[in-house]
């Protein structure tokens, strides 16, 4: 447009110019409202110019230029306006941003402080978990070793429990075979004490045939004192001889030897039984000691108990067979003592049985 107003210039008056626009005036009605000064100063002469025209143009396109650039400063202004407003928007929005990080780096370095100290307090945490960790590994490896010594020691139990029981049932088969041999005892006892009754009852009836005897020979004697002395009568009939003596007294020996024989066997039955029963009595003697030697191997009470317990009662079937064989004894003496008075009799006074044998033999 410049280039145009100054060729439209610069020509009216070097060469004619290319065109000359006549404005209209309804068309520039706004620019003459708004520059009516402008209009009323120009004279006349400047209308009627060659070149007013162009310079009507000229002032036209100027005051365009100044209206376009008034808008453009107004917009300007305007934008100025719009961009000072975003500028305090964004400053405001920056001053915002800045205090939210700094709010946001206060809250970082306050969470940082408790995250510090909870780390420094969860440190303190695991220190303690660890030194309760250890104490609980020395708790379980203590308990470990008390479970392993607790079963060491119920193992121990069990082997003595079983060892025990192997005792006692040993203790078991013992008593068995001691209450047999009391048994057994027993009955010897009883088959004793019923032979030595027996016995007894021989011997009751040989004192009383030996009584009988006696009594006869007593009122023999005193027939014959009655009838006169022996020798007297021996003068008048004469001696007899020796044959008839000495078949006498072998008769009245055969008439005594059955008893004589009893006896004998008797007194071997006796002493069978006394010495069955002094046998039984070392047995027990060696029981006796077997068991006072396991009393002393033995480390358990209740084994000892039970051993004591067999001791007495061994002890007291030893006191009742001393006490058989004390009368077993007193019995074998007391037949021992019956037949020496008897063979004192028939031995020692031989020459009175003879004179009584003689008076018999003159009387029969």
């Amino acid at each position: 447009m410049d280039s145009e107003l100054m060729h439209s210039i610069v020509g009216s008056y070097h060469k004619p110019p290319e065109r000359v626009f006549v404005p209209s005036f309804t068309q520039n009605e706004p620019s003459q409202n708004c520059h009516p000064a402008n209009l009323e100063v120009t004279s006349p002469k400047i209308l009627h110019s060659p070149n007013s025209q162009a310079l009507i143009l000229a002032l036209k396109t100027l005051q365009e230029k100044m209206h376009c650039l008034e808008l453009e400063r107004t917009q300007a202004e305007d934008n100025l306006n719009i961009l000072s407003r975003e500028a305090a928007q964004y400053k405001k929005a920056l001053e915002n941003e800045t205090n939210e990080r700094n709010l946001s780096h206060q809250e970082l370095i306050k969470q940082k402080k408790d995250v510090s100290i909870q780390l420094s307090s969860a440190q303190s945490r695991c220190t303690l978990l660890e030194k309760q960790l250890e104490y609980t590994k020395r708790m379980v490896l203590n308990v470990e070793r008390e479970k392993n010594m607790i079963l060491e020691q119920q193992a121990q139990l069990q082997r003595e429990k079983e060892q025990d029981q192997m005792k006692l049932y040993a203790k078991l088969d013992k008593l068995d075979v001691l209450e047999k041999e009391c048994f057994r005892l027993t009955t010897t006892q009883k088959t004793a004490e019923d032979k030595i009754k027996h016995l007894e009852e021989k011997l009751k009836d040989e004192e009383h045939q030996h009584k009988l005897f006696q009594d006869k020979k007593s009122s023999k004697k005193t027939k014959c004192i009655k009838r006169g002395p022996p020798w007297q009568i021996c003068s008048k009939f004469g001696a007899l001889p020796f044959v008839a003596e000495k078949m006498r007294t072998t008769a009245w020996c055969k008439a005594i030897t059955p008893d004589s024989e009893k006896s004998i066997s008797i007194c071997d039955n006796l002493s069978e039984l006394l010495m069955a029963m002094q046998d039984e009595l070392d047995q027990m003697s060696t029981e006796h000691q077997e068991l006072l030697k396991q009393m002393k191997e033995t480390e358990s009470h209740s084994v000892c108990d039970e051993i004591e317990c067999e001791l007495e009662c061994l002890v007291k079937k030893m006191e009742i067979k001393g006490e058989q064989i004390s009368e077993l004894k007193k019995h074998q003496d007391s037949h021992f003592e019956g037949p020496r008075q008897e063979d004192h009799f028939v031995v020692g006074n031989r020459g009175p049985e003879r004179q009584i044998w003689e008076t018999e033999g003159l009387i029969y």
